[in-house]
């Protein structure tokens, strides 16, 4: 018996790698390989259950394979957590939305995607969302738990944590419930670190892969190891196309250095400062200093593009050092303590919230001065039109729209925790004389803190659902009038695609007779509706369809609202309080910190009780699938970066087949088309020519929505190269198929653009008016139906017989689920194979292979 016929056991049969090859790659959602595939058993041939390659029988003269990558951001339930680190997300995503000018053309190729001063300013916004978030976590921990909390035996006794409290931190010992309260804080932050390190063990952990050798094909593992890069990828010449785009270990360890140095700096400093108005002495005046001046060095070191692993680590032990001056001056507090809140917290938290929004103003100059620079050069002679993106200053928008959504959850938590442990007064303390009454605990919370935790939470959701609703109501109206042409639209496309009309007379008894048409009303609909002469039902949904997918962008503009109520707040509130004198406004409190507290654990619990469901998995999902696309060089407390394990499989999947005779066309949904760009994109630097590449998009965001919001990586220039043949992986042959219905997908070559024509392939949604009476009409797929458009598999067949020129393809046949057939099932010929081009699969797939 042949070894590649497999055996009569429980052993895989190898797998043939020459031939063609057809990739299947999903979008969000995390669609299942068997979906992808139409078959209940494929089997694994690469990579393992988290992220693989599965492979079903041949058809139609091609191998058949889904890379199934959503068991890195989708499969697991525990993934609905990452809802918890949304603001750091939108801090990371802020940094990849920088614009220039030049988005096209041999410069792209010559230098990184965004300047330094760019970096630098993107960077420091990020870590004032972290300084923020330390700054009240420590104000929790310091003044609320530790200062008022300890010191009162009623609030002792609320829960079973406080009982180890009179052991380590005695009623009567302020700094050693102070020094307690620090050490909770401590723990806070190096919990964020040790996460940000296990899922860079997981995912950053991945090098891009690099030449076997110089010989194609010859394996030589010492020449194969790839060498991480120090650079961060925002700094790389070129970009995505850049080899070493994504290999982020590196810097991604040198920035949670920083920003755990940052962290340490905020607890040390928010620790001393109170104990010197305690009076504790040196120790504490030298823990502030130190400390200051550990936040200093974060500010410098941020400034380089280049991991210094030296350099962080004296940072980090600068900030520790100051943190332990800290303690030991807390430790040796005298026992006097007032009451109230904790003194000299009040001038910490305004320090700290002062320099969070300090280091807010460098990227606000720069995208000022790069605004007026493109304004500029857009009304120069050489000027011409760019292409359509993000609607203003999309990285201070992003920062700004995750500073309020920490800001406003943190501020409520520490309202909801002193209400939760005992009476809130609104204060730093009782007046001169007061005497204490038996009862609950009294915890004294600044009035700004609920204040501003209710005017933001009320602020935000009100702000949401006029918007949503304005939103809603403009695009029905607008869909009702464009009903009659969409449907003049849709009668002449079904004439042109040769769709047969519905008969008016017919036999009874006949199959024709069983036929209606979609746009007539229902045969049950009552008389008005059938004589009325106005479209009927379906027609009004596919023109609001239409509407949705031409204005989905219309969102941002929420993000843009959002940036300016923070805004005019913000002046309002300090013209309020500041330049008035007077108390901030009280509105609301109870119901809006209840709201916010509630708001991020109810949307954890709603992710994770419909995570089974891929339709609502999709929907909750998307969002994370964009913002965790790139890698973390701006926020490492971010979620993790898929593509920096997804890219490189990806690349070493098409060049495993390439090296043995293998020829690859990619199909790929939506978000897997960024995937699929992104490592076509990629210079490979292997020596001779590789095969050329098919590739046929479905969906595909890469210009209504990455080439939109993130204009320097998914330039136009970037997308040109892979619609003219000429990508980094080598010669690429691209089809674009999308639907007007779609809301994410369009269309790649836009006003604007430089992208030859030919790319696009626009198809009717719905494909049909017909339906059979008593049956459901005709489902709009937009965005994701293409795999049961029978238009969309000519577009894939048509792809295949390209990239395998001079290889006549039998005749196909496809059913209503999209899936391919043949006359005679599976095609065991699928190009030349011999024992040299096989593969063998994985023994055991639940064990993870081992990558290089």
């Amino acid at each position: 018996m042949r070894d590649d016929e497999g055996s009569a056991g429980l052993v895989p049969a190898p797998v043939p790698l020459a031939g063609l090859t057809e990739i299947r790659v999903h979008g969000v959602g995390g669609t299942t390989p068997e979906t992808l595939l139409g078959d209940l058993s494929p089997t694994m041939v690469a990579g393992d259950r988290v992220a693989g390659f599965y492979r079903t029988s041949d058809a139609q003269g091609r191998h058949r394979e889904a890379y199934s990558w959503g068991g890195l951001t989708s499969r697991s339930r525990s993934r609905a957590l990452w809802a918890l680190l949304l603001p750091s997300m939108f801090a990371n995503m802020a940094g990849w939305m920088a614009q220039r000018w030049v988005t096209s053309g041999d410069v792209e190729t010559r230098e990184a995607p965004t300047t330094r001063p760019f970096r630098w300013a993107a960077r420091l916004a990020a870590l004032a969302l972290t300084l923020s978030t330390a700054v009240m976590v420590t104000m929790v921990c310091l003044d609320t738990l530790a200062y008022q909390c300890g010191a009162q035996a009623a609030c002792r006794r609320t829960g079973w944590w406080t009982g180890p409290l009179d052991v380590v931190a005695p009623l009567d010992r302020p700094g050693a419930r102070l020094a307690t309260g620090a050490t909770v804080a401590l723990a806070i932050a190096l919990l964020f670190y040790v996460l940000a390190n296990r899922t860079r063990s997981a995912y950053e952990r991945v090098e891009p892969p690099t030449p076997i050798s110089v010989d194609q094909g010859a394996l030589d593992p010492e020449a194969s190891t790839p060498t991480p890069s120090r650079r961060s990828a925002a700094a790389q010449v070129g970009g995505l196309r850049h080899p070493e785009f994504w290999s982020g270990a590196l810097w991604h360890t040198h920035l949670s250095r920083l920003h755990l140095a940052a962290c340490l700096a905020v607890v040390a400093t928010m620790l001393g400062w109170p104990l010197v108005q305690l009076g504790s002495g040196a120790l504490a005046a030298a823990a502030v200093v130190l400390g200051g001046l550990s936040l200093v060095a974060v500010l410098a070191a941020l400034a380089l593009d280049d991991a210094a692993p030296r350099l962080a680590i004296a940072v980090v032990l600068g900030a520790l050092l100051a943190l332990g001056l800290g303690l030991s001056a807390a430790l040796v507090l005298p026992t006097a303590a007032a009451t109230g809140a904790l003194p000299g917290s009040r001038e910490a938290v305004n320090v700290g919230w002062g320099l969070s929004l300090v280091l807010l103003v460098p990227l606000v100059v720069q995208q000022s001065v790069a605004w007026a620079r493109r304004r500029a050069l857009a009304e120069s002679p050489a000027g011409r039109r760019r292409v359509d993106v993000f609607p203003w200053a999309g990285p201070f928008v992003m920062n700004t729209v995750a500073m309020l959504i920490a800001n406003t959850v943190l501020l409520s938590v520490m309202v909801f925790v002193a209400r939760a442990l005992g009476r809130v007064e609104w204060g730093f303390g009782p007046g001169p004389g007061a005497v204490g009454t038996p009862g609950p605990a009294t915890l004294w919370v600044p009035p700004a803190v609920g204040s501003l935790a209710s005017v933001l939470s009320i602020g935000l959701i009100t702000v949401t659902v006029v918007f949503a609703v304005v939103v809603g109501l403009w695009l029905r109206r607008a869909a009702g009038k464009d009903a009659v042409a969409v449907e003049a639209d849709l009668r002449s496309r079904y004439a042109r695609e040769g769709v047969p009309q519905i008969q008016s007379v017919v036999e009874p008894r006949t199959d024709a007779a069983w036929w209606r048409s979609a746009f007539d009303p229902p045969p049950f609909a009552p008389i008005s509706a059938r004589t009325s002469g106005h479209p009927s039902r379906w027609v009004r949904k596919v023109a609001l369809m239409r509407r949705v997918g031409a204005h989905s962008r219309v969102v941002a503009w929420l993000f843009v609202v959002f940036t300016g109520f923070a805004l005019v707040g913000l002046v309002l509130f300090l013209g309020y309080v500041w330049v008035l004198g007077r108390g901030a406004p009280m509105v609301l409190v109870e119901l809006g910190t209840t709201v916010a507290v509630a708001l991020p654990p109810l949307y954890v619990l709603v992710l994770t009780a419909t995570w089974r469901n891929e339709r609502y998995r999709r929907v909750l999902g998307s969002l994370f699938d964009v913002g965790t696309f790139f890698p973390r060089s701006f926020h490492p407390f971010a979620p993790p970066s898929y593509t920096e394990r997804a890219v490189p499989e990806l690349t070493r999947r098409i060049w495993r087949l390439h090296d043995n005779g293998g020829s690859v066309v990619l199909t790929a949904h939506s978000q897997g088309s960024v995937l699929a760009a992104a490592a076509l994109g990629r210079e490979s630097a292997r020596p001779g020519d590789e095969p050329r590449v098919g590739l046929v998009t479905l969906g595909s965001p890469l210009a209504k929505l990455y080439r939109w919001a993130f204009p320097a990586l998914f330039s136009d220039g970037f997308l040109a190269g892979l619609a003219s043949g000429a990508a980094g992986i080598g010669r690429v042959r691209w089809r674009n198929v999308h639907y007007l219905t779609d809301y994410i997908g369009g269309p790649v070559r836009t006003e604007g653009s430089v992208i030859a024509g030919g790319i696009d392939v626009e198809l009717v949604d719905p494909p049909t008016h017909r339906y059979v009476f008593d049956q459901p009409l005709p489902r709009v797929l937009s965005h994701t139906g293409y795999w049961s458009d029978r238009a969309f598999w000519r577009q894939v067949d048509e792809m295949c017989q390209a990239v395998r020129p001079g290889t006549a393809a039998p005749p196909a046949s496809v059913d209503g689920l999209g899936t391919v057939h043949d006359g005679a099932g599976a095609v065991g010929d699928a190009g030349s194979q011999d024992a040299g081009s096989q593969d063998t699969v994985v023994a055991d797939p639940r064990i993870p292979v081992r990558y290089r």
